[in-house]
């Protein structure tokens, strides 16, 4: 079991709906504060962002014109995320964020966040991982790109560091195509490593992430985006506020069918009961005092006595005259 904040992700919990805001906000604060304030009327339970400096991500030697673009995409300004983390709490919705390396995660763990989130592609960072492990803080971790060895070499750091965390099945394309969603391995990952098990998805649509769900998945993170059209690599494969709420409504609606291990009949079920069930009944009309032989007995419904007690009652002797086609009741005899 992992607890975000108020909230306890695992088997038999709610499902966790992280709205990935990510870079979304195109570095205008008001956006993101937008970003928060939707995710959160969609019924969210947390909205991530990507918290890093621009050196920690990519080498201005290598692609300036990227570099440069991110520094515009960053918000690396302590009191910006204040802001944004107060915004978030007065929304009533978790606020964390994916840093890439040990200036990001000091930022977050100053800010007082309550759950750090790995991105796929840091998974294997072995340094990221350490310096993150030892804060103790609650953490998931994203699995794409990966092997079963390296998720397992992931896991060994937080189990030496006896830090919580949580793994998500996720197909780093970007979109994903569907046939690559590989749902499957959620049960499997969950068999593996008996920690909860989510899935962050990048296909289009919301069928994955409902499916996902259907095999055990308790934690969902989606892409979330004001509007496709606007500006950034991840807009278009973003739910907007609309396909976000349908989302939500799908996974709740699934939380509910999925309910527990069946172990009798539901309350709806029971007064359906005498009705849909067979039982014993007269096939002739038999007089009092008549001992009753297979040939007087059929089943039919609604049912008389049950098809169980059928050769028990057989050679007993009716004490009150009986018509053609009704139920045989205990107190006939």
């Amino acid at each position: 079991m992992l607890r975000i904040g108020k909230y306890e992700i695992g088997s038999g919990k709610p499902v966790f709906i992280v709205a990935e805001a990510g870079i979304n906000h195109n570095g205008d604060l008001q956006i993101a504060k937008q970003l928060i304030k939707d995710a959160a009327e969609c019924g969210a339970n947390a909205v991530k962002f990507q918290t890093f400096f621009p050196d920690e991500e990519f080498s201005a030697k290598i692609d300036p014109k990227l570099f440069e673009q991110l520094k515009s995409w960053s918000f690396t300004k302590k009191n910006d995320n204040v802001e944004l983390k107060n915004y978030a709490k007065k929304n009533n919705i978790e606020f964390f964020s994916t840093p890439v390396g040990r200036r990001s995660v000091k930022l977050l763990h100053n800010l007082g966040v309550k759950c750090i989130k790995i991105a796929s592609g840091s998974l294997t960072n072995f340094i990221l991982l350490k310096s993150v492990a030892k804060l103790r803080l609650p953490v998931i971790i994203s699995t794409g790109l990966s092997t079963i060895s390296e998720i397992a070499a992931a896991t060994e750091i937080m189990h030496k560091e006896n830090c919580p965390f949580s793994l998500l099945h996720c197909n780093s394309s970007y979109p994903s195509p569907i046939e690559d969603a590989n749902l499957l391995t959620i049960p499997f990952l969950q068999k593996m490593f008996n920690v909860p098990i989510g899935y962050s998805d990048h296909t289009i649509g919301n069928e994955a992430c409902i499916a996902a769900v259907s095999l055990g998945a308790c934690i969902i993170e989606k892409h979330f985006t004001l509007d496709k059209n606007m500006e950034g690599p991840d807009q278009k494969l973003s739910s907007d506020p609309i396909e976000f709420r349908d989302l939500v409504s799908k996974i709740r609606t699934v939380e509910k069918a999925l309910g527990t291990h069946r172990i009798g009949p539901t309350k709806s079920e029971k007064k359906f009961i005498n009705f849909m069930r067979y039982g014993i009944g007269s096939t002739k009309n038999i007089r009092a005092g008549t001992k009753l032989t297979k040939n007087m007995l059929t089943t039919f419904r609604p049912a008389g006595i049950s098809i169980q007690s059928f050769d028990n009652i057989i050679g007993l002797k009716i004490q009150k005259s009986v018509e053609k086609g009704t139920p045989i009741t205990w107190d006939m005899f």
